[in-house]
């Protein structure tokens, strides 16, 4: 499982087929993108993510501090699937994802990711699984994380 962490001022989603739009005013886009290898884990990791991620201590400008951690803020989430595109690249000219979770089980995965991510997290916007979403965000620096467990 992997996690690609944008830290933003702002961040709005669209999904224009079922007019929904949601947006977060500051903190953190999380992509999330679901492995092969997580079909018999994933209870578990997601667990460890809700506990531990809170606690993640957070660059901040303009002094530089990173001693202040999410939980720390008033901090909001877009959650968003990556598709399941766990993909690799052997020759830098092609794509392939077969490390990327079956669909049916990845949409699983992610939908149990937010079912404990609104139980555990305050502020949580998300995605649809398989939409055609739009994502624009107003990066902090940029500041991107990544985070595979």
């Amino acid at each position: 499982m992997r996690l690609v962490i944008q830290q933003v001022k702002s961040a709005k989603l669209d999904i224009e087929e079922s007019n929904i739009h949601r947006e977060i005013w500051r903190w953190i886009i999380i992509y999330l993108w679901i492995h092969v290898d997580d079909l018999n884990t994933y209870q578990e990791k997601i667990a460890r993510i809700m506990k531990k991620f809170p606690q993640l201590k957070r660059l901040s400008w303009p002094d530089w501090n990173i001693n202040t951690s999410l939980q720390d803020i008033d901090w909001e989430v877009l959650l968003v699937s990556n598709f399941t595109l766990y993909g690799r690249s052997t020759k830098w000219t092609k794509l392939d994802f077969v490390y990327s979770a079956p669909y049916k089980k990845a949409e699983e995965i992610y939908n149990y990711f937010i079912d404990e991510a609104k139980a555990n997290w305050r502020k949580i916007q998300t995605g649809e699984f398989w939409a055609d979403m739009t994502v624009t965000s107003v990066n902090e620096w940029p500041l991107n994380y990544v985070f595979d467990y």
